[in-house]
């Protein structure tokens, strides 16, 4: 990365390269890259951005041996979402592994990914940040890093298994919790009572009844889709589910709260919230832990 690319495209144009390469394309209005040739994977290196939509793709087969090659790549960006290549890609691509990520034109989940101001907005919530099987670094500019697996790992095999729960839990899944840009197939599906004056959408969930996980994240897509949308006067800002039973509203707490989706229960004496009180404390994985001891 220390040389500039071979080629930069703005858009269909053709620039000369410079080492000023990263504020080329951080000023693009489409889509644009810049690619170098890699002679040892006999393959084009590149980073591509789509204003658009706020993406930025970093195609690095032989991966960062670091961090500081993944931030030095995407700090110089405006608001951003980026996934980041690594040496296993094709293996387990060769072993037909199981893959998740932003979807569209980005490259799955690999090592790592980051979010950059106003991309945060992607996720269901950025209570989702700090309670996944990940690492979590934070930067200035209201920049996060997640890493996904020790950058230690040799074996594919291995490589898999350790960050494959944190790529389903962050990418486009049913488990997941981004909010895919193309929203459309996820809107309808959430029905309620909209209190105009609340700008709430409260759900009555019967006793015995279960909320998928998949039914909170098309919640969220509807509430997100309304703040990009609609008029302030007529947008959902909340969500509430209310449950007839306090029993099934504390079996679902966790995962409501991680959505800030709000978790209430109904009983003779009127409406009780939960969420509001809940304040779990992140448990990472333990390679996280040994990382983060190591560097404080």
């Amino acid at each position: 990365m220390g040389e500039p690319p071979a080629s930069v495209f703005l858009g269909a144009n053709e620039q000369p390269t410079a080492a000023n390469w990263q504020a080329l394309l951080a000023a693009a209005t489409q889509r644009s890259s810049a690619t170098w040739e890699d002679e040892e994977w006999n393959i084009w290196q590149q980073v591509t951005i789509i204003p658009s939509s706020e993406l930025v793709n970093c195609r690095f087969p032989d991966g960062f041996s670091s961090l500081d090659g993944a931030l030095a790549l995407f700090e110089p960006f405006p608001s951003s979402i980026a996934s980041f290549d690594s040496p296993f890609t094709y293996a387990w691509i060769e072993a037909e592994k199981r893959r998740w990520g932003f979807g569209r034109s980005m490259i799955d989940h690999r090592w790592e990914c980051a979010f950059r101001g106003a991309s945060h907005d992607r996720l269901v919530s950025r209570r989702w940040l700090d309670f996944g099987p990940w690492r979590v670094i934070r930067r200035p500019n209201d920049t996060t890093f997640i890493q996904f697996h020790d950058l230690a790992l040799t074996d594919p095999e291995e490589a898999y298994a350790q960050p494959a729960p944190g790529h389903e839990r962050m990418g486009n899944s049913k488990i997941g919790g981004f909010i895919q840009h193309g929203i459309d197939a996820l809107l309808g599906q959430t029905r309620g009572l909209y209190i105009p004056e609340e700008r709430k959408l409260e759900i009555v969930v019967g006793p015995g009844n279960r909320v998928e996980q998949f039914a909170m994240h098309c919640a969220c897509a509807e509430r997100l889709h309304s703040r990009l949308t609609r008029p302030s006067t007529e947008r959902i800002d909340t969500v509430a589910y209310i449950f007839v039973d306090r029993c099934d509203a504390e079996a679902h707490l966790h995962e409501l709260w991680l959505r800030e989706l709000e978790c209430w229960y109904m009983d003779e004496r009127g409406k009780h919230r939960l969420d509001a009180d809940y304040n779990p404390t992140p448990n990472p994985p333990a390679w996280v832990r040994a990382l983060d001891a190591s560097t404080s």
